[in-house]
């Protein structure tokens, strides 16, 4: 986690977007935005456990499960957020390469973890779904619950691309029949329709349960489908974007948002230099994108508590300039996430630390289950006899 401007105990810092040190400070230099001047704030440990630190009743905690872009790097996976409320509901917010490995470090049985929104389906933002959906069987029992936008075409749309992904894990789902419970072997795809996006209707209500709202709205990046979201909850909000070319429309979707996480992007030129990649090539990706300076004037527009970027290539050279653009064109609090960057969220203030998981975890318990598992007859399509009459037999 990196801040470029926090409030701490009613005191303003700038640490120069340079990285926070992670140990060794006392609790009042963690990094605070204070939402309400003369309340009393909640102390929070410096570095977040998430399995050792349940959240209160009227807390969000948001935990970045993947900053990084298409080539997924061993300190930034692709995209992805997971976002977790004090009444027990958990919502993933993309699913991009190598994030999964980050999602199951927060030691959450894989059971709690069965909704998931695409912000659009390049594959930074969608690649590790099949790892997502490996959950079934062995802990996840349940369908595995996917909403996105439908696209300009319907074979470009969420619907279509979870009927794809079924098919392309059908071994997979074939083999475990018998073995392990089939309940977590469908993928059931909430496609909304995007030509319901008007001026006059700019967001979609998609889900509406134990008092939460998720709102969706268009957002421009290339094709008919790609949105952001807004999530609501007992007085809190967040907003997360996917990517896109920065615009007062979905600056407007996020107006007042405790937290509004939006993507960043290298300029052109230090893009095309860090990957080797000719400049007018770089050019058209980086064109896609939203840049720091041009991100900072959303920020302002919306005027969130707290601006987060994220999709942002991270290395010594690049945070400074982060931060130095940023600041051209606005001045409220700032985090750069990296992975495993946790934002805790209350009426009173919003947290922002980085998460220590084990690299070596196990699945904690997970619901309790009535009665014995239910199997499904194994498929016909087994091994050939020739083969398994040579099995080894257990000892």
């Amino acid at each position: 986690m990196i801040i470029g401007e926090r409030r701490v105990d009613g005191a303003t810092d700038t640490s120069g977007g340079r990285p926070l040190p992670l140990t060794g400070q006392p609790l009042t230099e963690t990094p605070v935005v204070v939402k309400e001047d003369g309340v009393s704030l909640r102390s929070y440990p410096e570095v977040c456990f998430p399995s050792e630190e349940p959240l209160a009743d009227d807390e969000m905690r948001l935990i970045c499960i993947g900053s990084g872009n298409p080539p997924v790097r061993r300190a930034q996976a692709g995209t992805g957020w997971l976002v977790q409320l004090g009444n027990g509901d958990n919502f993933i917010f993309d699913v991009g390469g190598g994030t999964v490995q980050n999602l199951w470090s927060l030691e959450i049985h894989p059971a709690y973890l069965d909704k998931l929104f695409l912000t659009h389906l390049h594959l930074d933002h969608a690649g590790d779904f099949h790892v997502l959906f490996d959950a079934l069987g062995w802990a996840r029992n349940t369908p595995l619950h996917v909403w996105g936008g439908s696209g300009p075409t319907p074979e470009l749309g969420v619907a279509a691309f979870c009927k794809n992904m079924q098919k392309a894990a059908l071994w997979h789902t074939e083999s475990k029949k018998g073995l392990v419970p089939s309940g977590g072997m469908e993928i059931v795809a909430h496609e909304f329709d995007s030509s319901e996006f008007t001026p006059d209707n700019p967001r979609l209500l998609i889900y509406e349960e134990n008092d939460v709202k998720v709102y969706a709205f268009p957002v421009a990046h290339i094709l008919v489908g790609a949105v952001g979201y807004r999530l609501e909850w007992n007085g809190l909000s967040m907003t997360f974007h996917g990517d896109g070319e920065p615009c007062v429309f979905e600056a407007e979707q996020a107006a007042g948002a405790d937290v509004f996480m939006h993507e960043a992007f290298l300029d052109a030129q230090t893009f095309s230099k860090k990957m080797n990649m000719p400049l007018p090539i770089a050019q058209n990706v980086a064109g896609a994108h939203s840049t720091p300076d041009r991100l900072g004037k959303l920020f302002d527009i919306a005027k969130p508590t707290l601006g987060v970027a994220y999709h942002y290539f991270q290395d010594d050279e690049t945070i400074d300039p982060f931060f130095d653009a940023i600041k051209t064109t606005y001045n409220g609090p700032v985090a750069l996430a990296q992975d495993l960057t946790v934002i805790n969220v209350t009426p009173e203030q919003i947290i922002v630390r980085q998460a220590e998981t084990d690299l070596l975890h196990w699945t904690p318990p997970g619901p309790e289950k009535d009665g014995s598992p239910q199997l499904d007859p194994k498929s016909p399509g087994v091994t050939p006899s020739f083969v398994t009459d040579t099995i080894l037999p257990l000892e």
